[in-house]
């Protein structure tokens, strides 16, 4: 199964790295396990990756711009060492989730077109709608994005 369309199940997990072990990191699981990644750049997010649709994995650098969010993961980093950053799970309806989640006392980030003008190109041209919420406290260890992510008709996976 690759991302996306897939209500109720796993859809990727994302690995944090040094930014200066990026390559390697990809390169290495690309060699072991076979699968090809695309290497990304999200300033808005901070980061700078490689997603791999194709084995649901993900791996997020910081930028080390003086963002939040790439000091965030900075921080991140120094805390836990790399590894699982985060694990996302496709939901029907990010809107419904997030409400589900507040009324059952967990704390989100609330929900975010995750679509925008820092996507990759790659990733506009297969999905039509990602949607994301993210809760803001660990379960059993990981942080869960909870993504409502859709393919655009006619992609790979259908």
């Amino acid at each position: 199964m690759a991302m996306g369309n897939n209500p109720g199940q796993l859809d990727h997990v994302a690995l944090m790295v040094w930014p200066e072990h990026l390559e390697e990191r990809v390169e290495e699981l690309s060699r072991l396990l076979g699968v090809e990644f695309e290497f990304f750049e999200a300033p808005r997010q901070g980061i700078r990756g490689a997603l791999s649709s194709q084995s649901q994995l993900e791996f997020i650098a910081p930028l080390r711009d003086g963002s939040g969010a790439s000091d965030s993961l900075v921080r991140l980093l120094e805390e836990r060492g790399e590894g699982i950053h985060s694990i996302t799970f496709g939901v029907a309806d990010a809107d419904a989730s997030d409400a589900h989640l507040r009324a059952n006392g967990v704390r989100t980030r609330g929900v975010y077109d995750a679509i925008n003008e820092d996507t990759p190109a790659f990733v506009r041209e297969e999905f039509s709608v990602i949607r994301e919420c993210h809760l803001r406290e660990r379960l059993s260890g990981a942080l869960f994005v909870l993504s409502q992510i859709e393919r655009r008709e006619g992609t790979a996976d259908q």
